[in-house]
């Protein structure tokens, strides 16, 4: 892709997005304006390691069509729980409560949602790895997968 690529796919608005793992036993629907929200990606080992991409939004904004029986669940703190496909093994959503974000969240693997380019979605890169929660870095998301016109 070239480095002046400057299509975006068109992420404004509330839609509804569907996400499943990779062998499909875990299905979810979320409603999220991606342009507005943005997105995040997180330095620290579970993130780097899981590749983890997410958007956080409130639990109403979230529902699990399928597959909470085959739901994993890594914990590594008191402030969420990281779910996954006890199938396949994809990491698909976490959910918790850190009062400093408002609450209650659900935060989507961006990565999990179906049939999606998210090029031109804002990206903040932050240290947790440092437990710092600074934004090291932000820019927009251009798909190496997706050919420069498209």
């Amino acid at each position: 892709m070239s480095a002046t690529h400057t299509e975006t796919t068109n992420l404004a608005g509330v839609k509804t997005y569907r996400g499943s793992c990779h062998c499909g036993a875990v299905r979810y629907e979320v409603d999220v304006d991606l342009a507005t929200t943005g997105s995040s990606r997180c330095n620290c080992s579970v993130c780097t390691k899981t590749a983890a991409w997410g958007v956080i939004v409130k639990p109403a904004a979230f529902r699990l069509l399928s597959g909470e029986a085959g739901l994993g669940d890594y914990t590594r703190s008191e402030y969420g729980h990281a779910r996954f496909c006890n199938t396949c093994g994809i990491r698909t959503f976490g959910h918790g409560n850190v009062p400093q974000i408002g609450g209650d969240y659900v935060s989507i693997n961006l990565n999990t949602l179906d049939d999606v380019d998210l090029t031109g979605l804002m990206v903040r890169y932050l240290d947790g790895r440092h437990d710092t929660w600074a934004i090291l870095n932000s820019m927009l998301y251009a798909s190496p997968f997706v050919p420069a016109n498209h």
